[in-house]
This record gives C-alpha cells, sequence and structure tokens, in this order.
C-alpha cells in the first residue's frame, strides 16, 4: 500500500459487493477508486431483490385483500388484474426510495472513494483501461455480478422477460410462462398469479427449489398448486409457435407433450458471470462452470487480484456477496486474514410462505453417512401463527450427537427470514440447540416456533434408555434421600474441618 501506483485498489463494479468493499476499504485508509459500467446499485436493486420484494409485498397485500379477511370476520375484495397494474408503477418508484435511503454513492464519497463510469480492461495485473485511459493499482477487485442466462428456445426469438426487463411491464400479464424453478422463478410465479395472471411454471428438475430442503420444497410447491399455480416438474418448453395471434408453448413433461397458451414469458434458468470484455484470459485468471476460479482467501491466479460475488458463481445471494466482500478487502489489507466459510450459509426464498435454508440437508447429511437426528415444530402449534392465520409450515433442525449441535435449520413460514438469525448466530458460534431451548422467546412470537422445536431435543434426549434408567434412578433413589445425603455430606465436611482444625492447633516439638 503507498506505492506510486494511482490507487492501493480499484473495485469493478457498484452493485452490492462493490458498494460494501470500497466503504469498507476506503474506511481503512486506502486509495480506492470503483469502476461501474452501467450505474450504482448493482441488479440488485435495480433488477433484483428491490423490485421484487416490492411486487411481492404488493402481491400479498392483494391476495390477504381477498383471502384474509373473511377469517376475522371484516368482508373482502377481490384485486382485478386491470386494477393491480397500478402496482407497477410502485414497484419503480421503490428502487428510487431504497436508493435514496441507502444513499449509497454519498457513502462511498464520504470514504474517500473515487466513482468512474466505463467500460473496463486489463491491460496488465497492475494495470486497467478505462474507456481508453490507463489506470494502475496495486490490488483489484472484480464484482461485476451476473446477468440472466439466454433460452435457446427454438421460436422464442427475443420476445422475452427476465429480471432485467420485467419491471418495465405495464401491466399484468394475462397468462405468464415461468421457466425455471428456482428463487426467481418461484417468487415471481406466485407474486403475479395473485396479481392475477394464469401463471404456469415449468422445471426441468423434479422439484421445485432443488437446493432447498426436500420435504419443505415439496410442500411449498403444493401451496403455489392450491393457489393455481399450474406446475410442470421435470418439463422443459422445447418450442415456441404463434397461432392465429396468439403465443403457444409446446412442453415436454414426463415423456408427454402437451400445449400451453401465453401471453408472456419470464425466462428464469441460471446466470452468466460478467466477465466479457474484461481480459482476464491474458492474465492467466482461470474461469471455472460456474465464474472467476478463487481460493478461500478470494484471490484468483494473479494474486493482486480477487473476485468477490455473483460473478464467482457459487451463492448468488447479496449477502453473501457483501460477506465475500469484507473477506476480500480483509485479505488485501491483512494478507492471509480470513477464509471463506460456507458450512452454514443462508439463503431465502421470499414466497408466502417463506423457505428459508441454513447448513446442511437432510440428502446432505444422509450423503455424508451422518447419524443426525430431526425435530419438528408446525406454525399450526405455535399461537401468534394461530391469531394471526399464519400457520402454514414449520420449522426442521438437524442436529448430530449428544451434545445436540446443530447442522442445519429449515424453516417453511411467514417472516421465516427473520426467526432465521438466532439459528445463524448459534451456528457461528458453535452454540448447541439446547442454547436455543434455553434461551427466553418473547410470547407470544413466531419466533417461539423455534424454542419449541429446540426443546423436541430435551424430549428426545429424556427418552434415551442410558438417561431415563439415570434419571429413574435420580428420582426413585437419590432424590428422595437427598435431605439425609446433604446433612450426611455437611457432617462429613465439618468434621474433616474440625480434623484439619486441631490438626493446625497442635503445638510442635519446636514449639515447646
Amino acid at each position: 500500500m503507498g506505492s506510486k501506483r494511482d490507487y492501493d485498489l480499484i473495485v469493478l463494479g457498484g452493485g452490492s459487493a462493490g458498494i460494501v468493499a470500497s466503504v469498507m476499504a476506503g474506511g481503512l485508509g486506502l486509495r480506492v477508486l470503483v469502476v461501474e459500467k452501467e450505474k450504482l446499485g448493482g441488479e440488485c436493486l435495480h433488477t433484483g431483490c428491490v423490485p421484487s420484494k416490492a411486487l411481492l409485498h404488493a402481491a400479498n397485500l392483494a391476495h390477504m385483500m381477498r383471502v384474509s379477511p373473511a377469517a376475522v370476520g371484516l368482508p373482502g375484495r377481490d384485486v382485478t388484474r386491470e386494477e393491480a397494474a397500478a402496482v407497477l408503477d410502485h414497484v419503480r418508484e421503490s428502487i428510487g426510495d431504497v436508493r435514496d435511503a441507502d444513499a449509497s454513492e454519498q457513502l462511498m464519497r464520504d470514504h474517500g472513494v473515487e466513482i468512474a463510469y466505463g467500460a473496463p480492461r486489463f491491460q496488465d495485473t497492475h494495470t486497467l483501461e478505462v474507456d481508453g485511459k490507463a489506470i494502475t493499482a496495486d490490488y483489484f477487485l472484480i464484482a461485476t455480478g451476473s446477468r440472466p442466462a439466454a433460452p435457446t428456445i427454438p421460436g422464442l426469438d427475443g420476445d422475452y422477460l427476465t429480471n432485467r426487463n420485467l419491471f418495465d411491464l405495464k401491466e399484468i400479464p394475462e397468462a405468464l410462462l415461468v421457466v425455471g424453478g428456482g428463487p426467481v422463478g418461484v417468487e415471481m410465479a406466485q407474486a403475479f398469479g395473485r396479481l392475477g395472471s394464469r401463471v404456469t411454471l415449468v422445471q426441468k428438475g423434479d422439484r421445485l427449489l432443488p437446493r432447498d430442503d426436500h420435504e419443505l420444497s415439496s410442500t411449498l410447491t403444493q401451496y403455489l398448486r392450491d393457489e393455481g399455480i399450474d406446475i410442470r416438474l421435470s418439463a422443459a418448453v422445447q418450442s415456441i409457435r404463434t397461432e392465429d395471434g396468439k403465443r403457444v408453448a409446446v412442453i415436454r413433461e414426463n415423456w408427454e407433450t402437451v400445449e400451453t397458451p401465453f401471453t408472456h414469458l419470464l425466462y428464469a434458468a441460471g446466470r452468466v458471470p460478467n466477465i466479457e470484455g474484461l481480459g482476464l484470459d491474458a492474465l492467466g485468471i482461470a474461469i471455472g462452470e460456474n465464474g472467476i476460479e478463487v481460493d478461500t482467501q478470494l484471490r484468483t491466479a494473479a494474486h493482486n487480484i480477487y473476485a468477490c460475488g455473483d460473478v464467482t458463481g457459487e451463492y448468488q445471494f447479496s449477502h453473501i456477496a457483501e460477506y465475500e466482500a469484507k473477506t476480500a478487502v480483509r485479505n488485501i489489507f491483512f494478507p492471509g486474514s480470513g477464509k471463506t466459510k460456507f458450512e452454514h450459509a443462508p439463503w431465502a426464498t421470499f414466497t408466502d410462505p417463506e423457505l428459508v435454508h441454513i447448513g446442511m440437508t437432510e440428502d446432505e447429511a444422509l450423503a455424508k453417512g451422518l447419524a443426525y437426528e430431526v425435530y419438528h415444530q408446525p406454525f399450526a402449534q405455535n399461537d401468534r401463527a394461530v391469531t394471526d392465520h399464519g400457520t402454514q409450515g414449520g420449522i426442521k433442525v438437524l442436529t448430530l450427537g449428544v451434545g445436540g449441535k446443530i447442522l442445519g435449520v429449515h424453516i417453511l413460514g411467514r417472516r421465516a427470514s427473520e426467526l432465521a438469525h438466532e439459528w445463524i448466530l448459534a451456528m457461528e458460534q458453535g452454540a448447541s440447540i439446547r442454547a436455543i431451548a434455553d434461551l427466553v422467546h418473547i410470547y407470544p412470537t413466531l419466533s417461539m416456533v423455534s424454542q419449541h422445536a429446540a426443546q423436541r431435543w430435551y424430549e428426545a434426549t429424556a427418552k434415551d434408555p442410558v438417561v431415563a434408567k439415570t434419571l429413574n434412578v435420580y428420582a426413585k433413589t437419590i432424590r428422595p434421600n437427598l435431605g439425609a445425603l446433604v446433612i450426611g455430606g455437611a457432617a462429613l465436611i465439618a468434621a474433616g474441618a474440625a480434623a484439619a482444625l486441631l490438626h493446625s492447633s497442635k503445638p510442635t516439638d519446636d514449639a515447646s
């Protein structure tokens, strides 16, 4: 640091990872430049997390207006697809609201971070060219993110939606065909279904959300079907054709072919890293199946060039990108000080109910041959969930060994993402499930579902044959005689003390 080069650190990309990394590095006193190709905030702010959550919130309100009031004695009201079109304006406004609230650009400048706009390309490991101007730095952090993969469906041409143009719609689609059963596809299928679209979701695999808990993702799938979403599993769109001015998808499902009319197609099946034009090949930086290859310190093959976030491809979530950004800056400023750990990597799918994933799934535990235990607690037995008419789903906790080490936690329920953090903290700190069971939880809250699930461990432990026998001996033999044992023990202690006192006061030969 402090060399004669232009900057100590140049960050490529002004999204979630780039903003966090630059602010942190600037706060540590580094000379920092962020190079952004388009606009600050990245995918999360403009076309991802923020607008999608605004849409989901509006869709949930429309659903509650339609379904929930009757449960509490109030009149309900159906929101038409035409009326719901105004929601799209709200979604676009929410982007500006969040941008203003975050004030990321001002925060960066307050920490001495400079910002340049343009298309970057490496000339060598210490020189970057931005729109014809050469800029040098000791270190670089590539945080250029990812973009939706392009579909290769015959007949589709370029007439399709991704998360990048979905929120530019002026009306709610009459019939939405969603391709892809990951978080984006599942969230948007439910949102538009609740706002009046007729939704068909096509998933290549045999279940939705394949990285999540199998049992809970299957339960969520049934909830979505109950809402009217047509879900096709082990299926693929083979082709698109136009018939009498209407679009029709030819879908291959379990060796049968069906045809489904639609007005709009949302392609949400995969993402690719934004690495084109960076000139990484000339630097010997390896590109793997998911993106830029890095070690556990987030270094590329060029050891002064780091990469983090979606561009590395493994966990494409904003909170993981921020975590990686902090780790990368630590390693740049304090070499070797931190390694990425994803053993407890958490994420959430923001459907209603939400689905949370922390740590290991049952499938993974079985693959490792672990003798794990599972503890369940349904929201139907949670008082607050009952009063709020949100009893769908439950929590599932995997533990290992007599000590109750927490392997994984999976929650399907309203506000599940807000309930996750005590489990994340417990797992990161190495606390056992007993810590959650013993923690005082405020009543009545949804969080008590976690405490009650953890208390299942106590119940199971008490039923263990060895433990049960020990408790039985204590209850029948030791406990009834505890008073006599205490008195006897006290007498023994007193006698010992008296003997010690007599011994210490006995005159010695020298004193006589």
